[in-house]
């Protein structure tokens, strides 16, 4: 199993919107024209929130323009910039998808939805981690990846910090209990950042826009960075291989 995840495309009903000197819409046009043609076996591209900077029904619009061309499924997660309500209109075609989890193989990919109304901040919904335990309970003989927008662990910048998934310590305490987490990754930070919990590897996903400098006290372009995805390897036997890809 071989997937894509982009995040943050903060797009807006405006194609020339441009921020931090970068467009947006371009941006993000470079990302997903690259995957579609070097990444001819990809069996999934997961979108990990923030994909409207303004909610508007015009954003979604335009990312299934940019994503016509990618032939599989699509997965579609909410960002603290999203409309729930968008997505799921933009779910309602065939290859777009806005599940709570999907089944490949011996594996199990969990999407949570982070967003806390009113807030920039992320929160786990009681229902969903209801749902990821007992399948936990339940698939002792599978494996999971856990997909999020917001991050579950500190990062070292005290602006980030505080818009972490607030009640996050549910799910680290379902990570050190259960060896079958084998992957966590989410966005929102706009760079990238690796730890190790149990058996599971926790990672970010740099935005298809503007990036932010790691471990910086106010949130602080990194005109270094340029945009990237992440290209994540699936084994049938527990393993998952994960790396960062940037536009030159």
């Amino acid at each position: 199993m071989k997937i894509i995840q982009i995040t943050d495309l903060h797009l807006r009903c405006d194609k020339d919107y441009s921020v931090f000197d970068i467009n947006t819409f371009q941006s993000a046009r470079i990302i997903i024209d690259h995957i579609s043609q070097v990444h001819k076996d990809l069996n999934a591209l997961v979108i990990s929130g923030d994909i409207s900077d303004d909610e508007t029904s015009e954003s979604y619009s335009n990312l299934l323009e940019l994503t016509d061309q990618i032939d599989t499924k699509i997965y579609l997660m909410p960002g603290n910039h999203d409309s729930i309500k968008e997505i799921k209109k933009c779910a309602s075609i065939s290859k777009v998808k806005s599940e709570l989890y999907f089944v490949d193989d011996n594996w199990i990919y969990f999407m949570f939805n982070t967003k806390k109304d009113n807030s920039p901040n992320g929160f786990l919904k009681q229902d969903e981690i209801d749902i990821f335990t007992d399948m936990l309970r339940k698939n002792e003989d599978k494996y999971f990846m856990i997909f999020l927008h917001h991050h579950p662990v500190e990062i070292g910048s005290p602006t980030m910090d505080k818009m972490i998934i607030e009640n996050a310590n549910i799910l680290l305490d379902l990570i050190r209990k259960n060896k079958s987490i084998r992957g966590v990754s989410w966005g929102h930070i706009h760079n990238v950042f690796e730890t190790n919990i149990n058996n599971a590897k926790l990672f970010s996903t740099p935005s298809t826009c503007y990036q932010s400098k790691p471990r910086s006290e106010t949130f602080t372009i990194d005109k270094k960075e340029k945009p990237g995805y992440r290209i994540i390897h699936f084994s049938s036997s527990g393993n998952l291989e994960t790396k960062v890809v940037r536009m030159s």
